[in-house]
């Protein structure tokens, strides 16, 4: 059934709102809210409520439902000061207040009715559009306090917590709500059974244990169906800081074990003929042929993206592996590319993905990659790489670009802040030669020369391939008088075949602030090297 109230129509069946017959473009979660609302027009709706239908139960900030419930007064033109549809009834919920009637798909609209029946408010169980993609669901169990002290459950069970809002957070696997987990917490249930209770093809389960200043975690991924660990790892960590103690150990587990899902899930779909693949398997395929890092399998996996398309059109995941492989192939030429190309194609498909889901943390992560370098939108890329870092704060890359970004637009300190951090997510991050070469030239573009000398050499031993590294010692080498190191730079750059053209070079760094510009660009002149 559809509503219209105002000038508005509310299509159930295609997700869709109108106004004067013109689609509203909101996101999944806002459109929902409003339905829910609209729905449920006759009394109160409670924030559990929200939770439940909009979130599926899973948690999610107060800032989140905020952000929300100002989208979807916006999208219907009413505002938090008015609340002339929608108003916040203190300490209890929402209520929409505007008059609305319901209508059958197709029936024309007529003008509102004071006297319209009253329509009682829809289920909450209805049929997503992802449903049809048959996603295998994942269960994040009740993490178990061995420590000393009893006491320390709370610690345990906001570590379970931090990883279930982490994991969902991923958006590649539904994760099933914490209520529904936290309902088997001491039973003695086998993995299958696990599954078949709470609709999980893996459960994460794990073990929490605090001694003195340390903290140990062990935790492990297990196959529900076939009744086998599929995956382990022991961490171990540091109480000093307890303020941000749970969620980096909680990044840590989800950056490990988001591709160990991936993977599993990739290992059981590559066994099945191609023309049998539904569109979350075809996605799932191409997801791993990314994950593999071999220049091969880009173009594979973006053409499975695209069959994916071609099954789900109205799906954006498929557009963010689209995107995601050409930024993986860009950074594979990226020291000898024209930086105003090499990710506008990663742009254009990051784009798509978020015309259909604005939500989708790597999207808005890539298009904040994308508006730097193809269009030198600092102010752009600003805006889309930390709304990626509120959507997945446990994601090392959105770090990785919003040091690029924020050192680029001006601030090396910020830079360094968020790249430094990477490391604690992610300490086997796969671009960490470029992590390096990036806290190099922040350190420079300060004048703190002895560190940016280590980041870079660094950087070099990483990846002695890596070009932009040696470029940032020519200018470091003509700032600090070491003509020799800029030569040798020089040198290297030349024996990889890499571009020594002065311009090309001052090209490709976006500064926005002309006093670095001007100041890399001097030491490149003053290296003694002839370009």
């Amino acid at each position: 059934m559809n509503y219209v109230f105002d000038n508005f129509e509310l299509d159930d069946a295609r997700a869709e709102l109108r106004r004067d017959g013109v689609r509203v473009p909101v996101e999944p979660q806002v459109f929902e809210l409003i339905r829910l609302l609209v729905a449920a027009r006759h009394r109160v709706v409670t924030r559990e409520e929200i939770f439940e239908v909009v979130w599926d139960n899973r948690i999610v900030s107060d800032a989140a439902l905020s952000s929300r419930i100002r989208d979807a007064r916006k999208a219907i033109g009413d505002d938090g000061t008015q609340q002339r549809l929608i108003r916040t009834i203190q300490r209890r919920g929402l209520r929409f207040v505007g008059e609305a009637r319901e209508i059958r798909p197709g029936e024309a609209r007529a003008e509102q009715s004071q006297t319209a029946e009253p329509v009682a408010a829809a289920t909450t169980e209805r049929t997503r559009p992802d449903d049809i993609l048959d996603r295998p669901a994942v269960a994040v169990m009740p993490f178990e306090n061995r420590s000393d002290d009893p006491s320390d459950i709370y610690l345990a069970d906001g570590l379970t917590q931090e990883i279930t809002a982490a994991l969902s957070a991923w958006r590649y696997f539904p994760v099933v709500s914490r209520n529904t987990a936290l309902r088997l917490k001491g039973a003695a249930m086998s993995a299958p059974d696990i599954g078949q209770s709470t609709g999980a093809r893996y459960i994460l389960s794990g073990s929490f244990k605090r001694s003195g200043k340390r903290v140990k975690i062990n935790v492990s991924l297990t196959d529900t169906q076939l009744d086998e660990q599929i995956w382990a790892e022991r961490i171990v960590r540091d109480t000093d800081q307890l303020v941000e103690l749970e969620e980096e150990i909680a990044a840590q587990v989800v950056t490990i074990v988001a591709p160990e899902l991936a993977g599993a899930e990739a290992r059981r779909i590559i066994r099945k003929p191609a023309d049998d693949l539904t569109a979350w398997e075809l996605a799932m395929r191409a997801a791993w042929l990314i994950d593999q890092g071999l220049s091969g399998d880009f173009a594979q996996a973006e053409k499975l993206a695209r069959d994916a398309i071609e099954r789900a059109p109205e799906w954006g995941l498929p557009y963010t592996l689209i995107a995601i492989a050409k930024f993986q192939q860009a950074m594979l030429g990226f020291s000898n590319a024209d930086s105003n190309l090499a990710f506008s194609g990663a742009l254009d498909a990051a784009r798509q993905a978020l015309e259909i889901d604005r939500s989708a943390w790597l999207a808005h992560a890539l298009s904040a990659v994308g508006e730097l370098w193809t269009n030198r939108n600092h102010d752009k890329a600003i805006l889309h790489v930390n709304r990626a870092i509120e959507l997945n704060p446990s994601a090392a890359m959105n770090y990785h670009f919003g040091g690029c970004i924020t050192g680029f637009s001006g601030d090396p300190e910020g830079a360094r802040r968020y790249q430094e951090r990477l490391f604690r997510l992610d300490p086997l991050y796969p671009y960490a030669a470029v992590i390096e070469a990036d806290l190099g030239l922040w350190h420079l573009l300060d004048k703190q020369f002895t560190e940016a000398d280590d980041r870079l050499s660094r950087a070099h031993t990483w990846d002695p391939k890596y070009g932009r590294a040696l470029q940032r010692r020519i200018a470091l080498g003509g700032l600090t008088g070491d003509r020799e190191s800029a030569m040798a730079a020089a040198r290297a750059l030349s024996d990889l075949g890499l571009s020594l053209d002065y311009k090309v070079i001052a090209a490709s760094y976006p500064f926005r602030n002309p006093d670095h510009s001007d100041l890399f660009l001097d030491g490149l002149r003053r290296s003694g090297v002839n370009f």
